[in-house]
Formats: C-alpha cells, sequence, structure tokens
C-alpha cells in the first residue's frame, strides 16, 4: 500500500467510509460484503488516523449506484470532499461509489481540486498524480460497462424466456399460478364469478363508466390484490380505472403478454411507464393459457372502449357524454357534405332553439352546412319511438330478463360475500376455542376478533334481507303488466316530463350509432347507422324558412291603425315607438316597440316614414330646411335660427316625435320682397 502518499494534512482531515449495496435483498443476504467494507475501518485506524475521525457513511444502503439523484450519503460526501473536510474517500471498491462514468469523473475532478485521497482494497490513490488520476478513470469506465453488461445478460435472458411464454409475470386478479407455473382460474368462486360478472356487464352496457355505476347502484364489489398488501385480497366498490385496467389487461384473454410498457427515466431519477399499442409489444401469444373472455372478446372490448374515448374519425374529435341540454342529438350528427362530426349551437331567446352546424370547412362567417335542431331531432324521435313499438314483445322479455339477471347477478354476489364472512367467523371461533383461557391477553384479542366477524356476518346479512325485500316489493304479475303496458306504447315514456333529456339521449344511443345528414335547399336527407350496423334511410325531411326576427315580432291591426295616423302626424319612427309604448300597445311577443321595430312593420306594409311624408307637406307650403333658408338669403344658419326665434322674417316649424327637434323654415313674402329691394 503506497502510505507515502498520505501527508500530515491528509490525516488533519476526516476519513470517509462510504458503505452501499444495491438492493435490499443484498443487504438481508450477502452479509459477507458487509463485513469487507466495515473492515476498511481497521486500514484507516492502520494509516494514522484517529478513531473519532473516520465517518461511516451507509444510508445508502438497498440503493443502485447507477445513478447519484436517490443516494443521499453520496451527495454528502461530494459536498464535504468539496469543501475540503475530508482526507480520504474509503470504499472497497470503485462501483460502490459510482457506476455513472460522468458522475465518478465529477468526483475525480473535486477531490483533484480539495487533494482527497481515494482508497478500495487494492491500494491508496492521488487523484492529482496523472496516473492515478488514469487508473482511477480507467476503473470508473470498467464498472459502468460492468454495469451495463449485467443488465444486458440479464435482460437478454429475460426476453428470450418471455418469448417462449415461460417468464413468471404477476397475474391480475381471478389467475393464479398452479404446479408448474401452469395459470388457472382462482379456486375461490366468489372472485372468479365476481370477475365474469365484470366483463358479461360490459359487454351489455358497453362503457367502463356505466359498468362502474351499474356496480355502484347494486353495491358489488370487486375483488383486489394490492402489491404492498402481502397477497391478501381486498374486497370493495370498483373505480373506473380499476375497471378500466381489468377490461384492458390481455391475460383475462388467456393472451401471455410481454412488453406492453416503455420506461423512461427522467433527470430526477424517476421512472416514467408509456402504454405502447398492442402492434408494438416484444411478445403476444393468444391463447396461452385459460382466460375469461377470448381473444376476439378482448379484440371487440379494446375497440369499444377507443371508440368511448374518440369518435372512428381522428378528426371528429372526442365524443361527450349525454348531457342535460336540449339537443337530442349531441355529437351523434356528421356531416353528409365533409365527414367531420357537426356540432350544436345554442341561440339565446326565451324560446329553446338550437341547430347543428359543420364548421370545419367554414369561411369567414359561411359555414359548410347546418341544420334546424329541433325538426330533426322530432323525426329521429318518431323513428326511435316507431321502432321500439314495432318490438314491444321482444322488447318487453328483454327488459323483464334483464331486470331478473341484475337481481340475481347481484344477490348471488351478496350470497358469496355473505359465505366469505361466515368462513372468517369460523375461523375466529375456532382459535378462540383452542386458546389457552389462562392466557388472558390472547384470549381477549381472539375474542375481540370473534366479535368483529359475528357483526360484519350479521350486517351483511340484514343489508342482503333488505334488498331483497326492497327488489320484491311489487308482485311479479305487477311487475309484468307495467312492462308490458310501457312496451306497447314507447311513445308514453319518451314524452313523459319524467324522462329528461339525458335519459332520452341515452336510449337513443342504444338504437342509432350517428347519424349522416345531407341538406338540400329546404330538405334534409338523414342517413342512420343503427347498432350492429344496420343502414337507415329516414324520408326527406322539410325543414322551416328562416325568417328574420322582426317578421316573427308584429303589431296587432289597431296598434297599424295608430301608427299610421301618428305617421300622418309627422312623426318619426323613434317617436312613433315611443307614442305606441306609451299607450299600452306591444309586439306579437309581448316586448316593446322601438325604432327598429317600427321600421320593419313600416316596410312590411309598405308605409312611408312619417318625418318624410311631413316634410314633403311642408315642402309644398314652402319651408325649407335651414341650409337652404341661409344660402337665400346669404347669411349663417345660426343666424336663421336666431330670426325664426324672434320671428322677424323667418318662421320655422318643428317636426315632431324626437328627443331634439329638428325644424324646416320658410321666408314670410314680406321679408323676401325687401331683402331683394336692399339687393
Amino acid at each position: 500500500m503506497s502510505s507515502h502518499k498520505i501527508t500530515p494534512d491528509h490525516l488533519s482531515r476526516r476519513a470517509c467510509l462510504y458503505i452501499r449495496q444495491s438492493s435490499l435483498r443484498q443487504v438481508r443476504h450477502n452479509t459477507e460484503s458487509q463485513v469487507r467494507q466495515y473492515g476498511l475501518r481497521e486500514r484507516a485506524i492502520a494509516l494514522g488516523w484517529p478513531e473519532d475521525q473516520i465517518d461511516i457513511i451507509d444510508e445508502d444502503q438497498g440503493k443502485s449506484g447507477a445513478t447519484s439523484a436517490q443516494r443521499t450519503g453520496f451527495q454528502d460526501l461530494r459536498a464535504r470532499v468539496g469543501a475540503g473536510e475530508v482526507g480520504i474517500v474509503l470504499s472497497l471498491e470503485v462501483s460502490r461509489l459510482c457506476r455513472d462514468n460522468a458522475e465518478w469523473h465529477k468526483l475525480l475532478r473535486i477531490a483533484a481540486i480539495s487533494k482527497t485521497l481515494i482508497l478500495d482494497e487494492h491500494g491508496i490513490y492521488d487523484v492529482s498524480d496523472l496516473n492515478d488520476w488514469m487508473l482511477l478513470g480507467l476503473k470508473g469506465q470498467l464498472s459502468e460497462y460492468e454495469l451495463r453488461g449485467i443488465s444486458a445478460r440479464m435482460l437478454g435472458g429475460q426476453r428470450s424466456k418471455a418469448r417462449r411464454g415461460e417468464l413468471r409475470l404477476p397475474l391480475p386478479i381471478g389467475l393464479v399460478y398452479a404446479e408448474r407455473d401452469r395459470v388457472v382460474k382462482d379456486p375461490d368462486q366468489s372472485i372468479t364469478e365476481a370477475v365474469d360478472l365484470l366483463f358479461k356487464t360490459f359487454q351489455r352496457l358497453g362503457s367502463a363508466s356505466q359498468v362502474t355505476k351499474w356496480f355502484w347502484e347494486h353495491e358489488i364489489s370487486l375483488p383486489a390484490r394490492p402489491r404492498r398488501g402481502g397477497g391478501k385480497v381486498v374486497w370493495g366498490l370498483p373505480n373506473r380505472n380499476q375497471i378500466q385496467r381489468m377490461l384492458k389487461n390481455p391475460r383475462y384473454a388467456g393472451c401471455y403478454a410481454y412488453g406492453r410498457t416503455r420506461t423512461h427515466r427522467r433527470p430526477d431519477g424517476t421512472v416514467r411507464y408509456a402504454t405502447l399499442p398492442r402492434d408494438q409489444w416484444m411478445v403476444c401469444i393468444p391463447a396461452a393459457h385459460v382466460g375469461y373472455i377470448d381473444w376476439e372478446e378482448y379484440l371487440q372490448n379494446q375497440e369499444t372502449l377507443h371508440k368511448n374515448m374518440l369518435s372512428i374519425h381522428p378528426n371528429l374529435g372526442r365524443i361527450p357524454s349525454p348531457r342535460a341540454g336540449a339537443a337530442l342529438l349531441q355529437s351523434c350528427v356528421i356531416c353528409g357534405v365533409c365527414g367531420y362530426r357537426m356540432r350544436t349551437s345554442y341561440t339565446r331567446q326565451r324560446r329553446p332553439y338550437w341547430y347543428y352546424r359543420c364548421g370545419e370547412n367554414a369561411i369567414g362567417l359561411l359555414s359548410c352546412q347546418s341544420v334546424h335542431g329541433p325538426v330533426l331531432d322530432a323525426a329521429i324521435g318518431r323513428f326511435v319511438v316507431a321502432a321500439i313499438n314495432k318490438e314491444n314483445l321482444a322488447l318487453s322479455l328483454t327488459v323483464r330478463e334483464q331486470l331478473r339477471s341484475d337481481f340475481e347477478t347481484a344477490d348471488r354476489q351478496r350470497c358469496n360475500h355473505i359465505e366469505n364472512l361466515r368462513h372468517q367467523m369460523e375461523l375466529a371461533r375456532r382459535r378462540y376455542a383452542e386458546v389457552d383461557p389462562s392466557n388472558r391477553l390472547v384470549a381477549a384479542t381472539l375474542e375481540t376478533e370473534w366479535e368483529a366477524c359475528l357483526r360484519a356476518h350479521s350486517e351483511a346479512v340484514r343489508e342482503r334481507e333488505q334488498f331483497v325485500k326492497a327488489s320484491t316489493c311489487m308482485p311479479e304479475a305487477e311487475l309484468d303488466r307495467r312492462i308490458l303496458e310501457l312496451a306497447r306504447d314507447f311513445g308514453k315514456v319518451w314524452a313523459a316530463e319524467e324522462t329528461t333529456n339525458v335519459d332520452r339521449k341515452r336510449l337513443l344511443r342504444l338504437i342509432i350509432e350517428d347519424i349522416t345528414v345531407t341538406r338540400v335547399d329546404n330538405k334534409v336527407v338523414a342517413g342512420l347507422r343503427l347498432r350492429g350496423g344496420r343502414l337507415h334511410e329516414l324520408p326527406p325531411i322539410d325543414l322551416p324558412l328562416r325568417r328574420a326576427e322582426a317578421i316573427r315580432r308584429d303589431i296587432s291591426r289597431e296598434a297599424l291603425g295608430e301608427l299610421e295616423t301618428l305617421l300622418e302626424e309627422g312623426y318619426a319612427d323613434a317617436g312613433a315607438a315611443e307614442e305606441l309604448n306609451r299607450r299600452g300597445y306591444r309586439d306579437s311577443l309581448g316586448g316593446q316597440l322601438n325604432k327598429k321595430r317600427i321600421q320593419n312593420v313600416r316596410q312590411r306594409n309598405n308605409l312611408p316614414g312619417g318625418l318624410q311624408r311631413k316634410c314633403d307637406n311642408l315642402r309644398t307650403q314652402g319651408y325649407k330646411s335651414r341650409k337652404e333658408i341661409a344660402a337665400e338669403l346669404n347669411i349663417s344658419v345660426r343666424t336663421v335660427s336666431q330670426l325664426a326665434r324672434e320671428a322677424r322674417g323667418v318662421e320655422g316649424y318643428a317636426l315632431p316625435g324626437r328627443k331634439h327637434p329638428r325644424a324646416m323654415y320658410r321666408i314670410i313674402p314680406e321679408t323676401q320682397t325687401k331683402h331683394a329691394a336692399s339687393l
């Protein structure tokens, strides 16, 4: 050992012994490596460092040396080396300090500046010496190469075993390993029935959110096996993420899949997982083991989930869930011109009015096409009612059988839950009966567990009795009669006040996939794509003519007569509107009259304006505008107004019906004669 490299300056500083193992398994089982690393403390004492100046850094146990992001001990060591507090760093080998070549050279540069020595089991190195620096650099590169080589060999063996379908991977709830790593269904019947119920419910409802709501409405729990729960099965009401994970897991379809995710390490050391498309999976072996569904049904489920999030055309946007708006065909209308999904637009009026507009190829204010919403909704509603009434018997039987199936399924799950609780209660009773009565501490604990199991079992039995009582409160014959009545006349259900727009949209989507509309002049051709792929085209639908708001707002005959009288008197449009409002007249919608509405009424009835009419009458009597009088007398317009106010040779006539009256003037004949004589 090159002890001549140690100087008194090094001995005056601290000696840091860095200890690390890559995994917790090595910490627990590879104890000999720990003994060797802690043994370096004796070597530091032999080199001259006092025992109280030797610091042991072992807080990075169980952490990989591939990065220093999560190793607080290594970061603290590097900071202390940079501060000049450390005279020597002891480690069994370079790989214990760092396996990242960039991080290793950073530590070497800092040690060279602070003149800190580095010791391993082969010797002492002075980083400021060129030969020692080169040797440590090579050791760091070899350490990183070794780590990557080990990872590559392990990953290659793992992938080779996975390509044969022999790599043992964690199984989802409902599947377990049997002898010789054979995958079978869970022997617990309650778990297998719950998982099977999930896939059957999704096949019927076609939505993960609806499946979640159905489980919550019927208070049916799903099993789960948390990774940190020690393999214990936990029952609880599912959420949408749990439902989607189970629906997207190919192991339920009997498919052995490997490499479905891609890992990405962030700069802070955390790992991010990205799900890959199915064609990019590294290994995909259908029918590799038993499953709850077949591979074709799994692919259909994935397509259904994809359609629920995105529409068929990638540019059509996301299809939202039904809302409470007045538009019945929300997100279901496709433009027959360009193929994009049409948007729903509402107008701000007292009456609900909406239209479906395609704005993908809009230029300025012109859209591709727009369709009157209420008329199209009414036609689709009539089709739905007629289609369901036509199949009333089959529908009634389907509804009745579905109600019974839902009840039987929910009741069977409750019975399975009660049976599990009864088994746990029996185990708790047996454990309590087998304990020594003199051991009161253990007996008291077992007695408490037994009582808890008894309470849980009693509560589950009580909830099932309430569920059965609430479901069978109506006699079966009465229930069948009501279902048949609703099926014979579905129009009553469709038009009932209790049926909300959300319910109508859900009923419509059970039958219709989407509607393609094409507008030709004042008619709309609607093509329906029904559930199952069948196409149906409705007869051409007539659209109402577009009328301006002014046409819809008219006045009564009495108000029209009063308006003609006011116009004869010379009232302007604004003045006539104020006078009619004062007399209590309103338009056809109950609104007050204004200048614009009076103008529209005059245009429809070919009535000249009161101001223009009065001006024409005054001109026949010799009246002119103020500018014309000023030009004729060769005076200013202000002088004309002053002469009219003082009644000196000019008289004026104020036009009525204006906030700021405008007047017309004429010259008194005597004044005109005197003015001509003066000229």
